[in-house]
């Protein structure tokens, strides 16, 4: 038996050092539909959802892609005005791309609001955990903060990089966006109702709990604004869903791009005509409908994009995907598979956004809005300026549709707290029954 000790331990504990500016976190998971969040897979994001401003649901732009919303919500912009139409896309010479930095500037004058935020000077640091496009220079710049994309690097250490940056003493972030891969990546090759896709959903949610106890941690509830979302939602495919395009259309007259319900058609010279009839022919089958770029919806914001010249554009129809070759499988009535990028009307492809922190209001359900509209958001809590007022950005983006879930009595971006000190503090512990005292401290 230890002796009876008493133990004295003077500690000097320091607050988490931050930003004078007004704080930011942004975090998405990919594909995460609005219908995954339920007691019994994500039961921290239902206790966040109920605590905070929150929509049944978030619109995506079309189409509902990772490469486009993530894109939009960076920059307020449609599809057709970035220029970032799918993840995979023809470039100027018909050739395939895929995350390059022509793909993310085709309009030099885009920038995302991670780089306009540096531009804002005093103080400001972004930082961009694997965001899409967040590792390529806009206009010479890049964030203060960049995590290229790696699947490997676990998620609680991706959380931890984003608190560091939060806390770094010399130039702490105020404005951070973070991407996490699943469940997309799971659920496009099992589907949506699959165990493994389910495995990620709850992983999403432990993550979720995760950054809600660091942010207590740091005693960051006061300072920090968090917001949670994700940029499209999924569709499961089974095997008689498969559209095979090939049989339709000889593949020497044209060239394709097919990435899940979307289809980019360029017709070899003076194939144009032909290729298009073939294909509208096909769509009778009433599986995908044809479009030459003057066909396309208006409400889609996405025909006027010069990028689509001379290209014909298919689009299957719900639970329906093109394939571009014979699938070699015996298992057909086992076969299931993920996939997005459907008409944004199309409640499949909601997801979710739920925001707290001192700028939101609390237990608020608010109306639906559009991803387009998460730029304008943003900008106005991180203390920027809001698209609308004089000397801002232009976007297609609106402050009318998120106003509401703003708190009316949040502190103004305009008044900045004094300058950031690190203060220091001393407690003391006493233990009258040990020998040991161990010191709990944010890990």
């Amino acid at each position: 038996m230890l002796p009876a000790a008493l133990c004295v331990i003077a500690v000097a504990a320091s607050v988490t050092a931050v930003t004078r500016h007004p704080l930011v976190l942004v975090i998405s998971f990919d594909a995460f539909r609005h219908d995954y969040v339920r007691a019994n897979m994500t039961p921290s994001m239902v206790r966040l959802r109920a605590a905070s401003a929150s929509p049944p649901y978030m619109k995506s732009v079309f189409p509902t892609k990772t490469f486009v919303n993530h894109f939009t919500m960076a920059t307020g912009l449609y599809a057709e005005t970035h220029g970032v139409l799918d993840n995979y896309m023809f470039n100027r010479s018909h050739g395939l791309i895929h995350y390059t930095y022509e793909q993310f500037h085709y309009d030099n004058t885009v920038v995302p609001l991670w780089v306009e935020n540096e531009n804002y000077g005093d103080g400001r640091h972004s930082g961009v955990m694997m965001w899409p496009g967040s590792d390529f220079e806009y206009q010479g710049k890049l964030s203060t903060y960049v995590q290229k994309y790696n699947r490997s690097m676990p998620w609680n250490d991706r959380v931890d990089k984003i608190m560091s940056w939060i806390k770094d003493d010399n130039k702490p972030a105020n404005l951070v966006f973070a991407y996490f891969e699943e469940p997309d990546r799971t659920c496009h090759s099992v589907g949506v109702e699959s165990q493994e896709t389910i495995n990620q959903i709850v992983k999403a949610d432990v993550t979720v709990k995760y950054l809600l106890d660091q942010i207590k941690c740091e005693n960051l509830e006061k300072k920090l604004n968090l917001i949670i979302l994700s940029d499209h939602g999924m569709e499961s495919i089974t095997y008689d869903h498969i559209i095979f395009l090939e049989s339709y259309a000889s593949n020497m007259t044209y060239k394709m791009i097919v990435t899940g319900p979307n289809a980019f058609v360029y017709p070899n010279p003076g194939k144009f005509d032909e290729v298009y009839a073939n294909f509208t022919k096909a769509a009778e089958s009433g599986t995908f409908n044809v479009y030459k770029q003057d066909q396309i919806p208006e409400r889609w914001h996405f025909k006027n994009s010069p990028r689509l010249k001379g290209l014909i554009y298919l689009l299957a129809e719900p639970s329906y995907m093109f394939w571009y070759d014979i699938l070699n499988i015996t298992a057909k009535d086992e076969f299931k598979v993920g996939t997005h990028g459907y008409d944004n009307a199309n409640e499949r492809m909601n997801t979710i956004f739920m925001a707290s922190g001192p700028a939101f209001k609390s237990n608020y359900t608010a109306e639906p809005f559009e991803s387009v509209d998460v730029y304008p958001l943003l900008s106005h809590v991180a203390g920027l300026k809001t698209p609308g007022t004089a000397g801002a950005r232009p976007c297609n983006g609106t402050m009318d549709t998120v106003r509401h879930m703003l708190r009316q009595d949040a502190p103004s971006a305009a008044v900045r707290p004094p300058s950031r000190r690190r203060s220091q503090g001393v407690w003391a512990a006493v233990l009258l029954h040990a020998a040991v005292a161990t010191v709990t401290r944010c890990l």
